[in-house]
């Protein structure tokens, strides 16, 4: 019965990998050396050409949603640009934020930007840019996006990013399950500093501190149980 005394540290262990494992399936972290958003040059709805940077710049303070899109799909595209209006609005005028909808779509111009904007209904701070295909194609690697052609339809992920409020990729959110809570969270998270926000933005990490406590745990356990086995000699002798 000794040996309960170790399960707490397994407890931990397992605790820490599963938590984890849910923070994964829920939103996805940038990777470490993500870096900044690059510095493209890019074309909004007036078609004024500027520095990607300096659109964001622009447009004030805060976290930045990146939602890249084609005006021409009439399936994920318009449904994560409604998503992302009707969760943003929910998060309630106090939340400082941006948004940017950039077309990787190299048809796309001004005009597919306005009809977008007008038929989505998409709130008039946010921005809409597209791209030469030489600085969409930078765009979308740095994002690991991928996009496929098959005819006329582009086959494209389901994400919408999240930079912090200095244009550092900091997660991905994937499909349409998540909500305003959930972006709050991800913003704040992005923002802050300390061990609680670091945990929330590394979560592989803490798979490895929960494996690595739950082998350490067996380990200890192993040896105390080896420890604690009496020799042949102490038994003989006992007799």
């Amino acid at each position: 019965m000794r040996t309960l005394r170790f399960a707490p540290l397994v407890s931990v262990s397992l605790f820490l990998a599963a938590f984890a494992a849910s923070a994964r399936a829920a939103t996805v972290p940038a990777p470490e050396e993500a870096g900044k958003i690059p510095d493209v040059s890019v074309s909004d709805e007036a078609n004024r050409p500027a520095s990607l940077w300096e659109k964001l710049r622009a447009a004030g303070d805060g976290p930045v949603f990146v939602l890249p899109v084609y005006t021409r799909c009439t399936l994920s595209c318009p449904l994560l640009a409604r998503r992302l209006n009707q969760e943003t609005a929910r998060m309630g005028a106090g939340a400082a934020y941006r948004v940017l909808i950039f077309s990787f779509d190299p048809s796309d111009d001004a005009e597919s930007l306005r009809r977008f904007r007008e038929r989505e209904q998409l709130p008039s701070n946010w921005i809409l840019v597209h791209a030469s295909e030489q600085d969409t194609r930078r765009l979308c690697d740095f994002f690991h996006y991928p996009v496929w052609t098959e005819g006329s339809v582009l086959v494209h992920p389901n994400q919408v990013f999240l930079l912090d409020h200095n244009l550092d990729w900091r997660a991905t959110f994937t499909g349409l399950d998540w909500n305003a809570a959930e972006l709050v969270k991800w913003m704040n998270d992005a923002e802050s500093s300390g061990i609680s926000a670091w945990l929330a933005m590394n979560p592989e990490k803490l798979v490895w501190i929960g494996f690595g406590l739950l082998l350490l745990s067996l380990v200890v356990m192993l040896a105390w149980l080896v420890r604690r086995k009496p020799s042949r000699h102490s038994a003989t002798a006992s007799l």
